[in-house]
């Protein structure tokens, strides 16, 4: 079971439900709708067929709603692709047209009030270059710098223009009250811009009293960057989007600001998200390069909560086998990780509130005990959290009672979400947390597991810390005592001889054969006084 998390987006290739479940079943955690790319009615039909999966599978896989954001994209084509030749001029109206080899419009039309002469206009993720050679108050026209295919709703980036645009759009605010709905777990707001935009759905979150979404903002121009520390301030995490930062700014820059963000959001304790043509080549076959293998093998060793497959599982032609794949690097690279030097580098924090110092002791507890779990009870998700955040070599179980937290950490790295009863003492909880473990991660006689929790529940911390080794034939040898009890018990509530002759032959018979077995199993490994 892998700690780094897998996000995949849904899209024609991947909206049956059948390749839904075989992508969950190859690894993936939470499932991405892309409302650029996504109807109301489409969305919603995704997440009802995930939560029969995850109803049918006993998973838990969460959802993310991606907003549109304050893009420009081009408007329809006459034809789906059209290819566009250096040296010729195109014209960009504000009239809303099917657009040709000739003339296009934007989703935006305002826009080209702020658009100068001499400025870079690009299309279609950056394939094709445009330079605005004149201007009027109705349209820009341009000249083409290079050949390429431009397609109906393709994605415009204009890098130097300082647009004055509302953040949020009447359609994002239908898309934000539609999430609250359908009771998704995280929000992927595209095009931040600073904190202001961030709390600007805040607010609107707080209106529809929704205390559960969790907002990522998407880290994916220039200013963003600059803004990072007050966006990761206000934000539940950040996505880096690595297309439109490319497009953004000079492209050498990326690695090095990717590694510059995922380091603020590990100072922050924020989740990070890697996205973007990590696997594109298997878009189209099913084979990845050598390159975009270390590229998640690197977005693995720098510790990021998840990395995201986009177009190669939502318009790709093997999402189940890009699943597959990612799945396997990950795997193989987090044998690799020295998960000691990862808690020393934290240890140099100076951090000394009471869940983040419990949170340390319960990572570096398992981690010098080589404990096989660390089981975590919570009631709102933070202590899972605090302990994920130190990255421990032993997977963290987070058990709650509660629907929305459980579902609400499956991006936190390390952690597996399990929902449980409501437990009412520490001995419950320990019990607990002991089964679900064994029979999660298939624990032996001897493995050890850390167990964090609080209680009572009204406690805002954890409080407590306990290591448990697993003592398989002392809990068979209780079991023994109890059966036996229970025969008794029950054959003496029947009243009427004939009743109780055969009662007690039934039961007499199926006990003994649960004694047998366990005395046949005790024979093969004494136990240990």
């Amino acid at each position: 079971m892998n700690k780094t998390k897998m996000i995949a987006t849904i899209g024609p290739s991947s909206r049956s439900k059948e390749t839904i479940k075989q992508m969950i079943l190859s690894g993936v955690d939470v499932i991405r709708i892309n409302m650029s790319h996504s109807s109301f009615e489409d969305a919603r039909d995704i997440i009802l067929k995930v939560r029969e999966l995850n109803r049918e599978l006993s998973v838990i896989t969460g959802i993310m709603i991606d907003t549109r954001g304050p893009e420009i994209r081009i408007t329809e084509l006459e034809k789906n692709k059209i290819k566009l030749f250096a040296g010729n001029t195109i014209r960009i109206v504000k009239n809303n047209i099917k657009g040709n080899e000739n003339m296009i419009s934007l989703t935006l039309p305002e826009v080209i009030n702020y658009i100068k002469v001499g400025e870079r206009i690009l299309l279609n993720d950056g394939n094709v270059t445009l330079e605005v050679v004149s201007n009027s108050s109705d349209a820009i026209i341009c000249e083409i710098k290079n050949d390429g295919y431009i397609k109906s709703n393709c994605s415009v980036n204009i890098p130097k223009a300082n647009f004055n645009l509302k953040f949020l759009s009447e359609y994002d605010r239908e898309t934000i009250k539609f999430a609250v709905l359908m009771q998704v777990d995280y929000l992927a707001l595209s095009h931040v811009k600073d904190q202001l935009d961030v709390l600007d759905v805040n607010d609107l979150l707080i209106e529809l009293s929704d205390d559960h979404i969790q907002i990522i903002s998407k880290m994916e121009n220039k200013t963003a960057i600059e803004e990072m520390k007050g966006i990761l301030k206000v934000s539940d995490g950040v996505m880096i989007a690595r297309g439109d930062l490319g497009i953004e700014l000079e492209i050498e820059k990326i690695p090095s600001i990717q590694k510059k963000i995922a380091n603020a959001a590990k100072e922050a304790e924020k989740i990070c998200i890697i996205a973007t043509e990590m696997l594109s080549t298997m878009q189209e076959n099913p084979r990845p390069t050598r390159a975009e293998v270390s590229d998640v093998a690197n977005a693995v060793l720098d510790g990021t909560d998840a990395v995201m497959l986009s177009s190669e599982t939502a318009i790709g032609k093997y999402p189940v086998e890009t699943v597959t794949t990612m799945n396997k690097i990950i795997d193989e690279i987090e044998n690799e990780i020295n998960y000691n030097d990862l808690l020393l580098e934290f240890s140099r924090k100076d951090k000394t509130d009471i869940p983040t110092a419990i949170a340390y002791s319960t990572v570096d507890s398992a981690n010098r005990i080589n404990a096989n779990a660390i089981v975590c009870s919570t009631m709102t998700g933070l202590t899972a959290k605090k302990i994920s955040h130190f990255r421990p070599s032993a997977p963290v179980i987070a058990i709650s009672p509660i629907e929305k937290t459980v579902s609400g950490l499956t991006i936190n790295y390390g952690i597996i979400p399990m929902k449980v009863p409501m437990l009412e003492s520490t001995d419950e909880i320990i019990e607990k947390s002991t089964s679900v473990a064994k029979e999660a991660l298939n624990l032996q006689k001897k493995d050890r597991i850390v167990i964090a929790g609080s209680f009572p529940l009204n406690v805002e911390y954890t409080n407590f810390l306990r290591i448990e080794e697993i003592k398989e034939w002392w809990t068979l040898e209780i079991n023994k005592e109890l059966l036996i009890k229970a025969k008794e018990d029950i054959i003496k509530k029947y009243m009427f001889p004939e009743e109780k002759k055969q009662i007690e032959e039934e039961i007499k018979e199926e006990i003994d054969k649960i004694l047998l077995e366990f005395e046949e199993q005790k024979e093969e490994e004494p136990i240990d006084e």
